[in-house]
């Protein structure tokens, strides 16, 4: 699953007409997106909430939906319901300030609420005391986790669906087979433009002040029938500027290239994926790259690599597992890449956090589970690249992977890679695994082109909490990149890796890893490599300790790194150790950092950092802007060696709002991002198109993925949807609850779009007067008639499709609402009057008009077939 997940951008909230005479809790809210889970289990990947403050607003009726609680928002300001039980009422009236919970009724503080025309956003806090959940926010990487203090009927469902093992998404969405809307590539379309400028000034005691002057554009949009993105950035201090173009597209369909049914196709600057034991994965620079495999699977078997787009001033941090694993800041190219992840047996989850110079956040996920990557029998993916890579040296890959059986794939390939020493070599490379019920059994076998040879047998497996890992690898004459040309080359290397984490309860577990790696060379002698990490969440704070022990031809060294992150409602603090402790016990460097967000959208960063080697300590300080429609920050710093400097950075996205031609601006980054531009319409001559008498409909709402969005349909009937995750299905549907009408339903349940960078797709819902069937089941037994109850009508459509149905009541009552104009049969189901020996009276033909028919009286009478 991938995931893309963002802060939005919120103005100051008019208050609505229910809600015009409370006071607004700030000028300006923080519209975030929060991933929920509930034991462990995704429930959504984009809740809408609001940070004001120091607090998290969270939606009372998308919340008690979602959590499967019998509360409902049924009027602006306004909800009720019961909490698991019919005795524990509930009701909340913003207006009138108050709320009733289990029969008692409390003062509601005014300042804890915000009334949207689509939801009641609930300070967390309080949110927590009216529902029987504890819920835990960790804005550092944008997730909910919602702690049960009592058991909720969602958690009795999915412990079901465990037990039974149904089918399908364990969690809350299921596909619902959406149709595809297509977005044909354009000549040229105007692009979206994510642009950065900046002033600096850097000086010393020694050294004169210096004044530089930069920029970076980094632009998506369709060109010549492809996608386009064009990353350009200069300094004046370093005037070679640095530009990389890439052309191609992507379609998780599979449909690209004809025959080769490719999913990825791709020039320009691209990247050639690492092979197990030969080579990394390469930077990206100047080739070509086609592949056919699902852009949502790992980029190799047992093996991930993360790489994107960086902006200056942009760092990011990786977390595997909950567990902090790596960081970086810009590169001069603007990418970054965490190449050749580990995967585990079981769940392997990884998290992205991006922090942008101005405060900006962003997050992205992508989830595998290495025991069903397996590829189907005679399925077959691939992947060839070609580049040349920075220093002009090529780089060349062709593999696959092919399903044998059930259970057993093959992968091989070839592959072209520089050595140290400016030298080139080919491999050869093949493998089988087995997929065993808890087990996955590998081999491969390497051949390079001078001779030298590798086999390497693993196995993977988990035991409880741990995804265990060991593997043995043997070699004759072998190097590679990966395996340096030595006096003393290695001759066998055997690796064990545990992977898991230990969670005592409460709310607290922690992620751990353990690897050992021992190299047998040549001579005999052994080098040892122990790597081990820790780490630890509870209250929003997150804690990781890593240590390394290397032993290489006796000498031995070990050092670690400690690094701790909290942030809380607005407030955020870091810190970061890093230490040697052989062959001598000290400090390397020590950071620590606090933020904070300001009224108006401000955010305030102060930052020490100390290097004990050379004794130097720098401060910096910022503040920046990240809310509205630009961002704009100011930063400086000072340094114990006289060092100082300072700067001022301005960034602006920008993009076209395509149906009116209106340029929209933001302070958040937008051209690596998908977006929708969605219409709704009350289609009076039922033709599917905007045309003729149609009205446009307000306030109108969306679901994407299951989930509801914040996004409403304006005066036009236009609602905006930014940000949408890009390259990956994306099932839209229209909210059928924010109709006004009862009798007003979508004409068609919804569609499925593939957003990408630089292109809005536009959708249309055409919305159409529905109306209603009702009538009385009976049964006829000797001459008598009776009402009977548990009758199945089904309403069928021109072809015998059945659009519809209902099961009459005890009394025999049914009615059928929301039915779309056309004409009918509607009849009692055939396969339910043959197991009961019944027969009916066969298919009455119904119409609905256009303008919304009720029919009354339907009613049907079944009897005995001996009294038929």
């Amino acid at each position: 699953m991938l995931s893309a997940l963002q802060p939005g951008v919120a103005a100051a909230a008019t208050p609505t007409a229910a809600a015009a005479a409370m006071p607004s809790p700030t000028a300006e809210a923080n519209l975030i997106l929060l991933e929920v889970r509930l034991d462990g289990q995704l429930l959504s990947d984009g809740v809408s909430a609001y940070e004001i403050g120091r607090h998290v607003f969270l939606p009372l009726g998308e919340l008690a939906r979602m959590l499967t609680l019998a509360v409902r928002v049924t009027d602006e300001g306004r909800a009720s319901g019961y909490i698991l039980r019919e005795d524990r009422n509930f009701s909340l009236d913003v207006p009138e300030g108050a709320v009733h919970t289990g029969g008692k009724r409390e003062e509601l503080e005014r300042s804890q609420v915000k009334v949207e025309a689509e939801d009641i956003y609930v300070d967390s806090t309080l949110l927590a005391r009216w529902l029987p959940v504890d819920l835990d926010i960790d804005m550092s990487s944008l997730t909910l986790k919602v702690r049960p203090r009592e058991p909720l009927p969602l958690q009795e469902r999915l412990a079901r669906r465990r037990r039974g093992k149904l089918p399908g998404n364990q969690g809350v969405y299921a596909d619902p087979g959406y149709p595809r809307l297509a977005a044909p590539y354009r000549v040229a379309g105007l692009p979206f433009i994510d642009q950065t400028l900046a002033v600096t000034t850097n000086g010393s005691a020694d050294v004169r002040r210096v004044t530089a002057t930069s920029y970076t554009t980094y632009l998506t949009a369709d060109l010549l029938g492809m996608e386009a993105a064009l990353y350009a950035s200069r300094n004046s201090a370093d005037p070679p500027a640095a530009v990389r173009l890439t052309l191609g597209r992507n379609d998780p369909g599979a449909d690209l290239l004809g025959p080769l049914r490719a999913r990825t196709a791709l020039f320009g600057s691209v990247a050639v994926p690492g092979v197990a034991n030969i080579s990394a994965s390469s930077a990206t620079s100047n080739g070509i790259a086609v592949s056919n495999r699902p852009l949502n699977q790992p980029s190799s078997f047992d093996r991930h690599t993360l790489q994107g787009d960086l902006p200056p001033g942009w760092d990011v941090e990786l977390y595997y597992n909950e567990a902090l694993v790596g960081f970086q800041q810009s590169r001069p190219d603007g990418k970054y890449s965490f190449p050749d992840q580990r995967l585990a047996y079981g769940p392997n989850d990884f998290r992205l956090v991006f922090h942008g110079p101005l405060g900006q956040l962003r997050v992205e996920r992508q989830s595998f589970l290495l025991e069903e990557s397996a590829v189907r029998r005679g399925e077959l993916f691939y992947d060839v690249a070609a580049h040349r890579d920075q220093v002009g040296r090529p780089h060349a890959l062709a593999q696959f992977e092919w399903g044998l059986g059930e259970h057993l794939n093959a992968n091989g390939g070839w592959q072209r890679v520089p050595l140290p020493g400016g030298s080139q070599q080919g491999y050869a490379n093949l493998g089988l695994r087995g997929y065993l019920s808890a087990f996955i059994l590998s081999g491969d076998a390497v051949r390079a082109d001078d001779g030298g040879r590798l086999v390497q047998l693993a196995l993977k497996t988990r035991v409880g909490n741990l995804a265990l890992s060991a593997s043995r690898a043997r070699l004759e004459g072998f190097t590679s990149e990966l395996f340096a040309p030595t006096p003393d080359p290695v001759r066998t290397r055997d690796e064990l890796r545990a992977e898991g984490a230990v969670g005592p309860g409460a709310g607290m577990f922690f992620p751990l890893a353990f690897e050992v790696r021992r190299d047998i060379l040549a001579s005999h002698k052994e080098n040892v490599l122990v790597q081990g990490r820790l780490s630890a969440y509870r209250d929003s704070t997150a804690l990781t300790n890593a240590v390394r022990w290397q032993s290489l031809d006796g000498v031995k060294v070990a050092n670690g790194q400690l690094q701790v992150s909290r942030r809380v409602a607005g407030i955020g603090l870091t810190g970061q150790l890093q230490y040697l402790l052989k062959p001598v016990a000290q400090p390397g460097s020590a950071a620590v950092s606090a933020d904070r967000y300001l009224a108006g959208g401000y955010l305030v960063n102060l930052g020490l950092g100390r290097m004990f080697d050379t004794r130097e300590t720098r401060l910096n300080g910022a503040l920046n802007k990240s809310l509205g429609s630009y961002g704009f920050g100011v930063n400086a710093y000072y340094s114990t060696r006289h060092a100082y400097g300072g700067g001022v950075q301005f960034f602006m996205a920008l993009g076209l709002e395509p149906r009116r031609a209106r340029m929209m601006t933001d302070a958040q980054p937008m051209a690596n991002m998908g977006s929708a531009s969605v219409r709704v319409f009350l289609d009076k001559n039922l033709n599917g198109a905007m045309d003729g008498t149609d009205e446009l409909i307000k306030g109108v709402g969306f679901t994407i993925n299951g989930g509801n969005q914040l996004a409403r349909t304006d005066a036009d009937g236009i609602a905006y949807l930014a940000r949408l995750p890009a390259h990956q299905d994306i099932d839209l549907a229209l909210d059928p609850s924010t109709l006004d009408d009862p009798q007003w339903q979508p004409q068609t349940r919804g569609v499925r779009i593939v957003p990408r960078p630089g292109m809005v797709n536009q959708v249309d819902f055409a919305v159409a007067i529905t109306g209603e069937i009702d009538g009385t089941t009976y049964l006829v037994d000797k001459g008598k008639s009776r009402p009977i109850g548990d009758l199945r009508l089904e309403l069928v459509n021109a072809t015998g499709a059945v659009v519809a149905g209902v099961s009459s009541a005890s009394d025999g009552y049914y009615v059928i609402t929301g039915v779309l104009p056309g004409d009918y049969g509607l009849r009692v189901a055939p396969d339910q009057l043959e197991r009961l020996g019944l027969t009916g009276t066969g298919t009455h033909p119904v119409t609905i008009k256009p303008d919304g028919t009720v029919l009354n009286g339907r009613d049907f009478h079944v009897m005995p077939a001996r009294e038929k």
